[in-house]
């Protein structure tokens, strides 16, 4: 029996290094090394690739937060006040009040030249001015 596990000891220790012994194919080897290789640079050439992928989406990224700085830029200088249409408005109502106090230092006319001269300005001051002196009626004191 001894003999019998001994041989079955030997034998399943030498089927394995028999096995692993047996002659590689030197093209074989090569082959499966080249192989290996160009895996490698096929994965070396994605990760670049990723990574060029990852940078052109942090340059659109940036330049998006750029352009809507820039509308929001645009869209806060809308909301100051131009000091040209603020002059305009103050002559507009300077022309109305002038317009209003001569109808009354008149007491003739109406109410309907102050909102002419409110809406068209010195253009309706003057047309105001032409039909005042138009009517050749002395101003009363």
């Amino acid at each position: 029996m001894r003999r019998y596990v001994f041989g079955i000891v030997l034998v399943s220790m030498l089927v394995p290094a028999a096995a692993f012994c047996r002659d590689f194919d030197r093209e074989d080897v090569e082959r499966q090394m080249a192989m290996r290789d160009r895996d490698m640079e096929f994965q070396n050439r994605q990760a670049e690739m990723d990574i060029e992928r990852e940078m052109q989406k942090l340059e659109l990224e940036q330049r998006r937060l750029e352009l809507e700085r820039a509308r929001a830029g645009v869209e806060d200088d809308d909301d100051e006040v131009n000091p040209l249409l603020l002059l305009l408005a103050v002559v507009h109502i300077l022309v109305a009040i002038w317009v209003h106090m001569d109808i009354r230092q008149l007491n003739r006319g109406s109410g309907i030249w102050v909102v002419i001269a409110l809406l068209a300005g010195l253009l309706g001051a003057l047309v105001y001015a032409v039909v005042r002196l138009g009517d050749g009626r002395p101003a009363k004191s």
